[in-house]
């Protein structure tokens, strides 16, 4: 059985919070559905926050159980589900340069840390 679910009556038409994903995904699972159409035809604005969390929570990483597709989406939105599609596949370029310091006592952990204050 597959359901189509109106985002806007759901949510709003205005989508903003990173955190109403999250109350969809409960709305979704809680539809009993295994197969879910999620239509954006009625969106007139959505934050990049919302679009990221939305793509990374329903598109890529939704449940096993559920399949659910999205349709409808506004051509100014897409555009930054097209940016956040792109984005999502960059490797993180994270250098550490440290030195780790044991310490076996408190008082020698003082002195490291005195040292800082040079």
């Amino acid at each position: 059985m597959k359901t189509i679910i109106d985002i806007t009556t759901i949510l709003s038409a205005d989508l903003k919070s990173r955190f109403a994903v999250g109350d969809l995904l409960l709305y979704i699972k809680n539809t009993g559905c295994d197969s879910v159409v999620v239509d954006f035809a009625g969106v007139k604005f959505a934050t990049r926050s919302f679009v990221d969390e939305y793509y990374n929570i329903i598109m890529k990483s939704a449940t096993s159980d559920i399949q659910i597709e999205t349709i409808n989406i506004p051509e100014d939105i897409q555009v930054i589900f097209d940016v956040v599609k792109r984005t999502q596949h960059k490797e993180k370029d994270i250098k550490l340069d440290a030195t780790v310091i044991k310490c076996k006592t408190f008082a020698e952990l003082q002195r490291v840390f005195n040292s800082l204050l040079l």
